[in-house]
C-alpha cells in the first residue's frame, strides 16, 4: 500500500517516506503519525487517542505530540513542500492539510506470485504500478540541494557559537544528554539567570536570544520542546504577543509560554487565542506549567532555583 501527493510517497509495504524516491524517513512512530491523519482525513485526531496510538502501554506528555508534530512538518519543509503537511485544529487536535487531501492517490501495490518450488528461477514480475527509477541528477533535484544547504548553514551555525567567545557563560546551555531543549525569548537574559540555572540543573538545554526575529529563524532551523518569551522588548509592548502570532500562522505548534508581570484580563485572553499556552508571572508557576511539557520536577526547580552553583 502506498499514498502518494506532491512529490511524496508514503510506503507502508516498505515502512519509508520519500520524495522523488529519495529517503526522507524511516521512523516508525512519524510514518505511524501520517497513517493515521490519511486514515481518518477529513476529520481531526485529538492528542489523547495520537498518544494512545503511538505510545502505546506508556506514559508521556503532549509535549511528546508537539514534537513529532514539528518535527515532521521541518521534514517536509526541508524537503521543498510548499504548504503545511499537518494542520492544527486549536482544541481539537490535527489533521491531514487540505491540500494534500486534493492531492492524495491511493496505490494499491500487488504482491509478486511466487513461483512453485519445482520451478526453474525465473525473473519475478514486479509491483502493478510502474516504478520510475531516480537517475543521480534528479536524485539531486533542487529540494534535496536544499536540505543538503541548510544542513550546511546548521553546521556553520553551531560552529560559530561554539568558537565564538562567549558574552554569558549560559548562552549555549547543552547539558550531556538533554531531557528537552527550550529557546529562552527576553532583551535581558541576565533577568532569568535563576531559572536557567534550576532547568539546567535538572538536564534541560536552555537557548537564549533576545529578538523575536532570531527566534523565529532559530525555531526554523532547530527542534526545540518549548519557547518561552518575555511580553515586552525592543520597544515593542507586545513583542510576546506577536511572536506566538506569527509561530501559530506558520502552523508551528511548540509550546509557548509568557513569562511576564501580570498582564490585564483582556490581554490573558489574546495571549491564548493566539495559541500561548500559559502565562507565568513568578518562578512557581513557571516551573508548574513547564512541568506540562517537558520533564522537569516543578518542586526540586522551586527548591534549588537559587542555590546552583558553578
Amino acid at each position: 500500500m502506498e499514498y502518494r501527493f506532491e512529490r511524496f510517497t508514503l510506503d507502508l509495504t516498505h515502512q519509508r517516506l520519500t520524495c522523488e524516491g529519495a529517503l526522507l524517513s524511516s521512523d516508525p512512530r512519524l510514518l505511524r503519525l501520517l497513517t493515521l491523519l490519511i486514515e481518518n482525513a477529513p476529520e481531526p485526531i485529538d492528542s489523547d487517542t495520537l498518544l494512545a496510538a503511538l505510545w502505546p502501554d506508556t506514559h508521556v506528555s503532549h509535549w511528546s505530540i508537539s514534537r513529532l508534530v514539528s518535527d515532521a512538518r521541518k521534514l517536509f519543509k526541508q524537503a521543498g513542500a510548499e504548504f503545511p503537511v499537518i494542520q492544527t485544529l486549536h482544541g481539537r487536535g490535527y489533521r491531514l492539510a487540505s491540500q494534500v487531501q486534493d492531492q492524495l492517490q491511493r496505490i494499491e501495490v500487488a504482491e509478486p506470485t511466487p513461483l512453485p518450488p519445482a520451478a526453474e528461477a525465473e525473473p519475478t514480475p514486479g509491483p502493478a504500478h510502474v516504478i520510475h527509477t531516480v537517475s543521480p541528477s534528479h536524485s539531486l533535484s533542487w529540494p534535496i540541494r536544499l536540505l543538503l544547504l541548510s544542513q550546511a548553514v546548521l553546521i556553520a551555525i553551531l560552529a560559530w557559537q561554539l568558537w565564538r567567545t562567549p558574552d554569558d557563560p549560559l548562552r549555549l546551555g547543552e547539558p550531556r544528554n538533554p531531557a528537552a531543549r527550550v529557546l529562552w525569548v527576553d532583551d535581558h537574559p541576565d533577568n532569568n539567570l535563576s531559572e536557567r540555572r534550576a532547568l539546567l540543573n535538572q538536564r534541560i538545554a536552555v537557548y537564549t536570544t533576545t529578538s523575536s526575529h532570531e527566534a523565529l529563524m532559530l525555531l526554523e532551523l532547530y527542534d526545540y520542546d518549548l519557547v518561552i518569551s518575555d511580553m515586552g522588548r525592543s520597544g515593542d509592548a507586545l513583542a510576546g504577543l506577536k511572536l506566538v502570532k506569527a509561530l501559530r500562522e506558520r502552523q508551528d505548534d511548540t509550546p509557548y509560554l509568557l513569562y511576564t508581570i501580570l498582564p490585564s484580563e483582556a490581554l490573558q485572553r489574546q495571549i491564548l487565542a493566539h495559541g500561548a499556552q500559559g502565562i507565568a508571572v513568578d518562578k512557581p508557576a513557571l516551573y508548574q506549567q513547564l512541568a506540562e511539557y517537558i520533564p522537569l520536577d516543578a518542586k526540586l526547580a522551586i527548591k534549588h532555583g537559587d542555590s546552583i552553583t558553578y
